[in-house]
């Protein structure tokens, strides 16, 4: 199994829970505004992460680890490579959530039926239509393959969070009302504020994020989709509106 990174312990990738992280390399998805430059073009020339080395670690930690999130790149491109390593996981024991676009609702619907996961997480990238994930992501995507996982995971009866990142001139208030209809009845919806430094875009890195009160207003647009809303990234905002939603 090819790792090309791995995080020891955090508090923020599965929220009450203190997980691994492990990060996959490979993404059919060029979203402007991601960070995961290294995991996406020439992952090969990242030193990778023995997984021996992962397991052991993990093993050690007794009841101090909660669990382990996978993510990328996207994780399901691995195909049965990432089930072993799910597998692997779960007979330290430790639960296991994984991250993924939706792009490829075959392997959620195979993560999920095959009890593989213990909690999911998705990003909607933009509203569902070919040109709109075109204009975000950068990649001609079946947006029915994005409708198909939405709705694979709502009815798994799992923790499960979607995931919407917000971003200035790409993904905004105009965008979020178009989202937010098809997410009704999720768990939980999580808005990201998006970090304009090394974005993939260099146009979006000279963009402000959203202000703190932006995402309020649109915490609150999102709100009734789902038994839960978040925000993340209030500290990347500044404090003053300095564009318009």
């Amino acid at each position: 199994m090819d790792i090309k990174g791995f995080i020891q312990s955090s508090l923020l990738e599965w929220e009450g829970k203190i997980a691994s992280v492990i990060f996959l390399p490979g993404c059919n998805l060029r979203c402007r505004y991601c960070h995961a430059r290294h995991l996406i073009y020439h992952p090969e020339r990242l030193e990778s992460v023995p997984l021996d080395q992962i397991l052991d670690y993990m093993r050690g930690q007794g009841d101090w680890l909660d669990g382990a999130v996978i993510t990328g790149g996207e994780p399901s491109l691995h195909g049965s490579e990432l089930l072993e390593l799910i597998r692997d996981i779960r007979a330290i024991p430790l639960k296991v959530m994984v991250e993924t676009n939706g792009t490829r609702p075959e392997w959620v619907e195979r993560l999920l039926s095959g009890g593989f996961v213990d909690a999911i997480a998705m990003d909607v990238k933009a509203p569902l239509t070919r040109e709109d994930y075109a204009r975000v992501t950068g990649a001609i995507v079946n947006v029915e393959d994005i409708r198909r996982s939405i709705r694979l995971i709502k009815q798994s009866g799992l923790p499960h969070e979607f995931r919407i990142t917000l971003v200035p001139g790409l993904v905004g208030r105009d965008e979020l009302k178009q989202i937010v209809p098809e997410l009704e009845g999720a768990r939980q919806i999580a808005l990201q504020n998006f970090k304009p430094d090394l974005c993939l875009s260099p146009a979006l890195r000279q963009v402000a994020p959203y202000s703190v009160d932006q995402l309020e207003v649109f915490r609150r647009m999102a709100a009734p989709a789902a038994d839960r809303c978040v925000v993340r990234g209030r500290d990347h905002a500044p404090l003053a509106a300095s564009r318009p939603a």
